[in-house]
């Protein structure tokens, strides 16, 4: 029986594009908002001192701090896991998901994101998987708008890599599950 791709780290984006949008409107409201201001201040008769700290600079601030961790961080992240896939880094396992499950994870925030799930299973006897659901990374994490229901016996392909280290669980650039004829 053949299988059919549900993830594939080469066809996602090295970041989300929400977050760069994000990024650029606080770096362009600040710098608007920080021109306006000065074109406003050479208006007036005495020219005014302004404080170091300005709400323009905290946007601009702001903004670049968005896109340095989630843009650039995210794409070093994806770059460096494409790098080692093309340097055959890659591992692959094959075999029926055991011991899937989830459990809810406790974070120190009080709001709506108090809770993340963290997803675990093990494919064959050998390969232990886990990630949590709500966390973005790269590599697969079963985060996106519709989950993918994996559950014991379903048999799937991973190819993975250990890229955090051999103590931290694989990623998994690729998963394919077998189509059921």
């Amino acid at each position: 029986m053949p299988y059919r791709t549900v993830f594939d780290l080469a066809e996602q984006p090295p970041f989300e594009p929400i977050v760069a949008w994000i990024a650029a409107a606080f770096i362009v409201t600040g710098t608007a908002w920080a021109l306006i201001r000065r074109v406003k201040d050479r208006q007036l008769a005495p020219l005014r001192q302004r404080p170091k700290w300005t709400t323009p600079k905290v946007f601009i601030i702001f903004g670049c701090a968005i896109a340095v961790i989630g843009v650039g961080l995210m794409s070093w992240d994806h770059w460096r896991l494409m790098r080692a896939m093309a340097n055959g880094e890659g591992l692959v396992v094959e075999g029926p998901i055991q011991s899937w499950g989830t459990e809810r994870v406790r974070t120190s925030r009080r709001d709506r994101y108090e809770y993340h799930t963290y997803e675990r299973f093990y494919v064959g006897d050998s390969i232990w998987f886990g990630f949590y659901r709500e966390v973005g990374m790269a590599g697969f994490h079963n985060g996106a708008r519709e989950l993918i229901d994996l559950h014991d016996g379903m048999r799937v392909r991973a190819t993975y890599l250990y890229a955090d280290g051999k103590d931290d669980p694989p990623r998994i650039m690729k998963l394919e599950v077998r189509s059921e004829d």
